[in-house]
């Protein structure tokens, strides 16, 4: 399973070379790509684990389809924030300041 961890966010971002907020938002964007993929596709196992449990021996398949679409949820929730924390720390610690934070306009919430 992909697993983002905040080492290899910062790896991702010193290896760019640079100091623009654009080409390091990119460059985490590229990695989380996985990321986002896995929370749009983990809506089937949950739906098809709702579809199931209405039957008895379906529950048997579909409660823990539900639990694993669940799963898949909310690990990739964790790796967008880890990826989104980490980033806006980078920037402060070089002394860039982010598109969102210069602007004034609010951060976004990772759901």
């Amino acid at each position: 399973m992909f697993t983002i961890d905040k080492q290899t966010v910062l790896g991702t971002l010193k290896a760019t070379g640079s100091q623009d907020p654009d080409v390091l938002y990119n460059a985490k964007t590229q990695l989380v790509q996985m990321s986002k993929g896995m929370r749009g596709y983990s809506w089937i196992p949950m739906i098809c684990g709702v579809l199931l449990t209405v039957t008895v021996i379906g529950a048997f398949v579909g409660i823990p389809a539900f639990l694993v679409g669940l799963w898949l949820r909310i690990k990739s929730g964790k790796n967008l924030k880890i990826a989104d924390e980490t980033l806006e720390e980078y920037l402060q610690s070089i002394g860039v300041k982010s598109r969102l934070a210069a602007e004034g306009t609010p951060q976004p919430m990772a759901s």
